[in-house]
């Protein structure tokens, strides 16, 4: 393909994409529908194609989206949580996927007539959920540290585990006679690849991301976190693990780490724009002309192996006591079948196991579930909120490490933030506070005060805080530019956030309410005021007459004071300018010192 096809294939699919997208949030559809219908409309199979090839290159590609999506939810899946769903992962996760084999190996055998050895490849296959549909549900309906996100997510890690011995069992099908039980090399192959990932995610990767955000900032942050996923996926794919496997694992060792808010910002984005493309690849593979051909047969087949799916986890979840709600939810949630199924049908169709029109029939049925089941999902939720009433243990909980939600954000953690931090604590007002100084951070851990590592400026990092469900912003960092970047950002993006901050000079505070920040307080105009104060006070003034001075000198918004000369502007944008060249000469590659104090002064107060 050339560049000029891949150019403009790229800016139809994504104009395409955002107005698909927002047209199925209009009509409550759900992302990956409107992906899907992108993809049909612009592949190799539509009447007007926009790609003609390099189909499964794009969803190679996409796939990197799902490996991100499971790294998610191993951020938000910690290590002690892991431990309380061994119940559901090797309790409801295998006898989910166990029991919903043996029902579709016998309707295939009754029904279609299948040899029981293509009927147990087939049944191995769609009994795989696909973690890209079930999850992605669960984050836009923020359930994924819900109960029903609890469920999900523990039979997606067994399916994780299980396709391992299932791909290996394949070549033993396909050649009877075969000593099934595998080489002892590859078992230790396989316990290596798990421990050298776990070593260097529990070990390593903490290490080497805090020297990183020490000495280079939080681009050099990002791109570590990034190739530390990728790396986690490599090992477990050459073992012939799931590679999201080896991402969920990263992910979940990096969950309790002062990371984890900035990390989940730095990934959200990219997983994002990576699951477009998946969706959108898997989109253009769907063959219209084949769906209506085969007719009857796929709307048959594909009803009765969905429904299947369904009625078994809704009687797993309710014999696991998970209540009707979440079990209905469950079950649909496990409905839709896993790309998996792809290579496990091609690996079986090779090895002679599958007949042609089984393989076909198989593939199609499930690219097709991927439309049918985010609609069926949406259904779902949709009936439950109107005719299911269960107790509030069913509800979404927070997803995120140090909910936002009702708190106090403050950005920054110098003298001031520090102090602020106090106040709140001593208010009994609940708070979260950010900072890109592990010294700081350090400190933080001293005073027992909840302050993570962040770039608050990054608009990225708003939003994985879900920080329009905050009570408000207290922005004390010293560094005016971050302060404008960061008032910007809210003011643009969540303009009903409540935006706190001080700054030294009027003309600074000035320029933030032009911005639009209402709650801006200038420190030196108020500083000065109160030295006067003192002054007169020791100077034997009566009180009245040095209230009505003082109040005098505030009339007219600081009047008197802004005609006492120019002289202020200029030391102040001096000020700023050397405190932002003392940041870049520190910190080259770092786009953001929100949170940073860079005067030796305030450090000295500080350790006194």
């Amino acid at each position: 393909m050339s560049i000029d096809r891949i150019l403009l294939a790229a800016a139809v699919m994504i104009t395409a994409a955002v107005v698909a997208g927002a047209v199925a949030k209009r009509v409550n559809l759900g992302s990956t529908v409107a992906m899907l219908v992108v993809g049909i409309a612009l592949g190799p199979h539509s009447p007007w194609p926009l790609l003609t090839g390099h189909v499964e290159d794009l969803q190679a590609f996409g796939e990197i989206g799902v490996i991100l999506l499971l790294f998610l939810v191993g951020l938000d899946t910690q290590p002690r949580r892991l431990s309380t769903m061994r119940r559901l992962a090797f309790g409801l996760g295998s006898a989910q996927y166990l029991l919903t084999t043996a029902a579709i190996v016998g309707l295939l055998m009754a029904i279609a007539g299948l040899h029981w050895q293509a009927a147990l490849i087939v049944a191995l296959g769609l009994a795989m959920t696909s973690d890209a549909v079930a999850i992605q549900s669960l984050e836009d309906h923020a359930e994924t540290a819900s109960p029903l996100g609890r469920a999900v997510t523990a039979v997606v890690i067994y399916q994780g585990f299980a396709a391992i011995p299932v791909l290996a069992m394949i070549p033993v099908l396909a050649a009877p006679g075969q000593d099934p039980t595998p080489p002892l090399y590859k078992v230790l192959e396989v316990g290596a690849a798990i421990g050298a990932v776990y070593f260097a995610a529990r070990h390593a990767l903490p290490n080497i991301l805090a020297f990183a955000a020490r000495r280079y900032g939080v681009e050099t942050f990002n791109l570590i976190v990034i190739a530390a996923i990728f790396a986690a996926a490599w090992v477990m794919d050459t073992v012939g693990l799931s590679s999201a496997l080896g991402a969920f694992m990263v992910g979940m060792l990096l969950s309790t780490s002062i990371f984890a808010d900035q990390i989940r910002a730095s990934v959200s984005p990219l997983k994002g724009q990576l699951l477009a493309v998946f969706f959108i690849a898997i989109g253009m593979s769907i063959d219209l002309r084949e769906v209506v051909a085969l007719g009857g047969a796929l709307l048959h087949y594909l009803s009765a192996l969905v429904l299947l799916k369904v009625a078994v986890a809704i009687a797993l979840a309710l014999a696991f006591r998970l209540g009707v709600r979440t079990s209905i939810l469950a079950g649909l949630l496990l409905a839709p079948f896993d790309e998996m199924a792809y290579l496990i049908f091609t690996s079986a169709y090779t090895g002679g196991l599958l007949p042609d029109r089984v393989y076909a029939l198989g593939l199609l049925m499930i690219s097709f579930s991927f439309v049918i089941s985010p609609v069926l999902i949406n259904l779902g939720y949709t009936l439950s909120a109107r005719f299911t009433r269960e107790p509030t243990a069913d509800m979404p909980l927070e997803a995120i490490s140090g909910s936002t939600r009702g708190h106090v954000i403050v950005v920054g953690y110098s003298y001031v933030g520090r102090v602020v931090c106090m106040i709140l604590a001593r208010a009994g007002i609940p708070y979260v506070a950010f900072d890109v100084s592990l010294e700081r951070l350090a400190d933080a851990r001293k005073w027992k005060h909840n302050v993570h590592y962040g770039d608050v400026t990054n608009p990225a990092m708003m939003g994985a805080l879900a920080i329009a469900n905050a009570r408000a912003v207290i922005v004390t960092t010293r560094d005016y530019s971050a302060v404008k970047r960061v008032t910007g950002n809210l003011r643009a993006f969540y303009p009903r956030v409540k935006v706190m901050t001080a700054v030294p000079y009027l003309f600074q505070r000035d320029e933030l309410r032009r911005m639009g920040a209402k709650y801006v307080v200038a420190l030196t105009p108020e500083g000065t005021l109160s030295l006067g104060k003192l002054v007169l006070v020791e100077l034997g003034s009566r009180q009245d007459e040095i209230e009505a001075i003082i109040d005098s000198f505030r009339a007219g918004d600081y009047a008197p004071m802004r005609n006492a000369g120019d002289d202020t502007r200029k030391s102040g944008a001096e000020t700023a300018r050397g405190h932002a060249s003392r940041a870049g000469d520190r910190s080259p590659t770092s786009s953001s010192d929100a949170g940073r104090d860079d005067a030796p002064e305030a450090g000295t107060r500080e350790r006194t």
